[in-house]
């Protein structure tokens, strides 16, 4: 069997040339593109699981509601990476702190590659970050559980994803930002999506204060469903396999 070999991508246009006219995926791997594709599936698999982590956890009378709210999280999220915030954390233009709105609603966004790897192009490499944004709002969103609206949470979702996630995204994950080109290294999101989503949960909770009852017999708080909780652990234990590996950006021995 012959050899497939790539080419050079040619840097002729912004977006990487015309996908009517042109073969753009000469210039990368059908490996590559297939691996990444899988992995962005289980990044999204995870939400749900942390969904019913959440759900298993609470009391009875707050379960739907916290799986509502993480399955939300994807909705909004999602709009909120296409309208700008995939171009706030990674256009290929972007500043130490931010980036601009080069790519807003993916604008340009397609065959060129992305701006942390060449073995992806920007579109695959959008959709991915965008799972990444997902869960990442997903796990801090659970500080709302038996105290917290739903309609207040969306707006926080909104807000919170462009104002912290996409500039902490683009410090430590666009080679432009500050602590990227001080040689930080952040494999698979320890800064932007553990300790940012842990960091928002807490001043979420803080921020609504205790349950009513607690610390008396009044608030008699126990998990309501042990087996939601194994499936959500399940569902995160599986789809961590696309978030971790994932990161290499690639199909080779680092995933």
């Amino acid at each position: 069997m012959a050899d497939i070999h790539t080419l050079p991508y040619n840097g002729t246009t912004p977006d990487g040339g015309d996908s009517l006219t042109q073969d753009l995926n000469v210039y990368y791997e059908s490996g590559d593109i297939a691996w990444m594709l899988a992995a962005t599936a289980l990044v999204l698999f995870m939400v749900p699981g942390v969904g019913f982590f959440y759900s298993g956890l609470a009391r009875r009378k707050s379960a739907l509601s916290l799986i509502w709210v993480t399955l939300m999280a994807v909705g909004v999220t999602s709009f909120q990476w296409f309208f700008w915030g995939y171009s706030l954390a990674f256009s290929h233009s972007a500043g130490k702190f931010i980036g601009d709105l080069s790519n807003i609603g993916f604008r340009n966004v397609l065959a060129a590659p992305s701006v942390t790897s060449e073995r992806i192009p920007d579109l695959l490499f959008a959709v991915y970050q965008g799972m990444f944004a997902s869960i990442t709002v997903a796990l801090a969103v659970g500080a709302v559980a038996e105290r917290g609206r739903m309609l207040p949470c969306v707006i926080f979702m909104f807000i919170w994803s462009t104002i912290i996630y996409d500039a902490i995204a683009c410090w430590t994950w666009n080679p432009a930002g500050w602590v990227s080109q001080m040689g930080g290294i952040d494999f698979a999101g320890g800064t932007p999506v553990h300790i940012s989503s842990g960091s928002a949960a807490l001043a979420y909770s803080l921020m609504l204060g205790k349950r009513r009852g607690h610390g008396t017999h009044e608030l008699n708080f126990r998990p309501h469903n042990v087996t939601q909780i194994i499936i959500g652990t399940v569902f995160l234990w599986v789809g961590w396999f696309g978030f971790n590996a994932g990161s290499a950006l690639s199909a080779n021995m680092r995933a």
